[in-house]
């Protein structure tokens, strides 16, 4: 599907580029699947919306389990967010027909956090359906950094795709704001450009764009971490900054696994103020970083991918009984 991804689509209007690459992906797969002898077949595991799919092996196979995981929240949930600078249009809300379309083969979802557990009851699916299983991270690539010095400069970083969906503009009005000494924000990812023409007109010094590098050699560097996201599924930013360290500030739309006033703090969506007060804490009780960022390595170390994967098949026993 990734070479799809370089290929621009442009039939209507109606119909969105992910249900054309489905369609082509779902054409060539159930080829493949016909192939396949489904009856000894007992799951399908898709990462991807394919109701073509579905309907193939259901018709081979009726006992075959449908499991579907869902990487990012559904969009439902954003009719609760009030963006006036950056309004979301009603298209946005709306599930696309092919995801409809799957639902009604899925015997069971996998929610890689509460947040976006709540988005899929929002969309009308049983709770009984849904399995909460929080993703991963590399502990051994993602380190504390040894012998760190909190007391010297501050440094606040911000891992992903610098857009507004992530919260960058909060973050930046926060910081702003602070004016802090002897400190800087460090953000890391495609800047689009759009918020790039933001981050010019807001007039912060300190500020640096570092764009893509390789983000464990580099996170362990700072001080904290703030992703105030206002959608996601379950940032593996968070896993990484916690794998590092870092104590985080983030939002439960992020769909972290910190616990709020232990490895970090959870803040509401929209919030500049919020991200000025905790970032604050932090930057006037450096022992802290140390405390919080403690805890946050320990709670990484309970979210390898080691650990998803045994939930994964623990999730697959329950499912088959």
């Amino acid at each position: 599907m990734r070479f799809l991804s370089g290929i621009p689509v442009y039939v209507s209007k109606s119909i969105s580029t992910n249900e054309i690459k489905n369609f082509i992906f779902e054409f060539f797969l159930i080829r493949k699947l016909k192939k396949v002898d489904l009856n000894k077949v007992e799951i399908v595991h898709s990462w991807d919306f394919l109701p073509g799919v579905y309907k193939f092996v259901k018709s081979k196979n009726p006992k075959i389990k449908i499991i579907q995981d869902v990487a990012m929240a559904f969009p439902n949930v954003l009719e609760n967010i009030k963006d006036k600078e950056e309004p979301w249009k009603g298209e946005k809300l709306k599930i696309p027909e092919y995801m409809k379309k799957a639902i009604r083969y899925i015997d069971v979802f996998v929610a890689p956090s509460e947040f976006v557990k709540e988005s899929l009851i929002n969309e009308g699916i049983g709770e009984k359906k849904i399995y909460v299983i929080p993703f991963g991270v590399d502990i051994e690539r993602f380190k504390p950094l040894k012998n760190k010095n909190y007391g010297g400069k501050f440094k606040v970083a911000f891992v992903g795709a610098v857009n507004h969906r992530k919260g960058i503009k909060y973050l930046v009005k926060a910081w702003k704001e602070l004016n802090l000494r002897n400190a800087e924000l460090n953000l890391y990812g495609r800047v689009y450009p759009d918020v790039r023409k933001y981050l010019k007109n807001a007039g912060v010094y300190n500020i640096k764009i570092h764009g893509f590098v390789d983000i464990s050699k580099e996170l362990s560097k700072n001080s904290i971490y703030v992703f105030p996201s206002l959608l996601e599924g379950s940032s593996k930013s968070t896993y990484e900054a916690l794998a590092c360290g870092l104590p985080v500030i983030t939002t439960f739309n992020s769909g972290s696994v910190v616990n709020d006033g232990k490895e970090g703090f959870i803040i509401p969506v929209q919030d500049a103020e919020a991200i000025k007060d905790k970032i604050l804490f932090f930057y006037n009780n450096r022992k802290e970083i140390e405390k919080f960022g403690e805890k946050a390595r320990e709670l990484a170390e309970k979210y390898t991918w080691g650990v998803y994967a045994e939930n994964i098949n623990k999730a697959y026993e329950n499912i088959l009984g």
